[in-house]
Parts: C-alpha cells; structure tokens; sequence
C-alpha cells in the first residue's frame, strides 16, 4: 500500500510539473482568436489590435477567425468546445449575457467560460439613412406612433448592444419596430445606407466616419454622456427617455478550464496591453474607452449584465427571432 502510494504521489508530481512546463513554455504554437461578428465592427476592430499586441509580447502568432452570427453565438459556443489549453480565446461583449438572459445560450456561461480580462467599452450612435425624412429622437418617436409606420431597426444580430439598444428604446419610448438582424455590423451599415431599414443604434467605430462622410445621419448617442468626437450631438436620455444607457463592453475569453498558469499569463498581458498609449490611442480613434480589471472582475460584470438584460427581457417580451 505504502508503495501505491508512493507511486501514485510520484505520477501526480511528474504530471504536476509537466503541467507546469506546458505553462512556461506557452504559447509554442499559433493562437486561434475567433470573433463572433464579421470583419469591420469594433469586436473584429479590437480583435485585431489584441492579436497583434499578444502576438508581439508572445513572439506568437494570434490568427484572427471571424465566425459570424447568432449574435456572437457560433464563436463563443465553438470557444467553449475547443480544447482549454489557451490556444483559442475569443473578443467577447456582453451579447453574452444579453443571449443567457434570451436563454439562448446554447452552452453555459458561468460553466463552460473562462473571461480573462476586460477590454474595452464604447457606446452606440442612432443613425438612419442621409435622405431619411427623420430628424430627431422625438420625430423618430412621432413616426413611430403614427397609425400605418412600421419602421425597422438592424442589428449586427440577436443579442448585439446594437439589437439591445433597439429593444430598449422601444419599451423606453412605447413605440414598435421591427427588428432586421444581419451578421454583423457592416452588412447592416450597407442596408441602412441604401435605406433598405429605417434606422440603427449603429456601433461608433464604424458610423462616426459614415455620418462625417455625408453617407449617414446621426440622430444621438445611447450612453450617458456626450462623445468628444460630436459634442453636439445629444444622448438620447436627453432626448427625453431618461435612464436610457446602452453601451457595447468588450472582454476577452477562453475555456474555462484553462490552466491557472496560461489564465495568468493572458490576463497579465491584457492588463499591460490596455495600459499602451498607442492602444489608447487607438481606442480614442475608435470612440472606445478603456477598461481594467481580470477575470474576477469580468465575471462579476457578466452576473451584473445578465440581471440588467433579463430584466429588459421581461418588459420587452424580446424573443430570438
């Protein structure tokens, strides 16, 4: 017995340390980085820079894999099934919590993810199409409630903060529209700007430069506050729909039984990526702001979501479409 024992300890140690060899040597192969919306929108955008700057601090390659649809679904679901040894992570948002509250999920968060830091947060921008004859957020509402006017909304899918901004102005504002969702943001911006849909609650990265080039107009911003970038551009709390707030935060992720030591290792260097004054200034050329905090943090902001969304769920009756 005393000799089983002893055997089983020493299998246990080699294990132990073979683990830990694993640990230091990672990453020692290319790193798959999904993205759960098409190239373009501020997940694909941010994606992009993380997997250059991981890619410089690891002497790695991290190959950004767009898999698009289900609101960010089929890349976080294909996340959760891939081996959890840190060589596939995803650019996660709070889709994540928005799908769980739809229970859409078709996995589970709290079990199957493994957040690893958190990135980036941005707000959304209310644009419609340049000849559109809407002019502001009470012209919108007034449209809306006239008998006959079935305005539509796009979306970069299900579960997007572009779709949550859409489902939450109409409670908010006791209007209906109907939702278009596409998959991803640029598609969308192609179909609002042809006027094939009435509007969006567009993401920032991308419609800023579309209403500067004439291409769309932008109505207000769904944050609380004022962008630098259009300081006369009102919020839509100040619009008349008070509390209204509705902003795209990004995280990174992973499996979640990633080894301790690699979850270290990539939380570290996002903490370190954020703190660049080149990625911060990037995130200012994208009407982004930064964000701190690891893996405790991004998790408690995921429970936090998840209640936020249920309860606009709730008022909404919001369904998968």
């Amino acid at each position: 017995m005393a000799m089983l024992k002893g055997l089983l300890a020493a299998v246990l140690s080699v294990a132990a340390v073979g683990a830990a060899s694993a640990a230091d040597a990672y990453p020692d192969k290319p790193v798959r980085f999904y993205v759960g919306f098409a190239p373009g929108g501020a997940t694909d955008l941010l994606a992009r820079l993380y997997a250059k700057k991981l890619g410089e601090r690891f002497n790695q390659t991290f190959i950004v894999e767009n898999r698009p649809g289900a609101g960010g679904n089929i890349a976080i679901q294909a996340l959760t099934q891939a081996p959890a040894d840190g060589y596939t992570i995803a650019m996660a948002a709070n889709y994540v919590a928005a799908n769980a509250a739809m229970k859409r999920n078709p996995y589970d968060w709290e079990r199957d993810l493994m957040p690893i830091g958190m990135v980036a947060s941005t707000p959304n921008i209310l644009v419609v199409p340049p000849g559109s004859s809407i002019q502001s957020v009470d012209d919108l509402i007034r449209k809306a409630k006239t008998p006959g006017n079935k305005l539509t909304f796009a979306s970069a899918g299900m579960g997007s903060s572009i779709h949550l901004a859409g489902e939450l102005f109409k409670v908010m504002a006791g209007v209906d529209m109907t939702h278009v969702p596409y998959k991803g943001v640029t598609p969308a911006e192609v179909d609002l700007m042809s006027g094939t849909v009435d509007m969006m609650f567009g993401s920032v990265s991308t419609a800023i430069p579309l209403v500067q080039s004439k291409k769309l107009k932008a109505l207000a911003v769904t944050g609380r506050e004022r962008m630098k970038a259009m300081p006369d551009l009102p919020t839509i709390e100040e619009a008349g729909l008070k509390g209204y707030d509705v902003e795209a935060v990004y995280f990174m992720a992973a499996p979640a039984k990633v080894p301790a030591p690699v979850l270290k290792k990539l939380a570290d260097a996002v903490a370190d990526i954020n703190k660049q004054p080149d990625v911060q200034e990037f995130m200012d050329r994208i009407y982004a702001r930064p964000l701190t905090g690891g893996p405790e943090e991004a998790r408690a902001f995921l429970k936090t979501e998840v209640k936020k969304w249920q309860g606009v769920v709730d008022a909404t009756g919001m369904k998968v479409d």
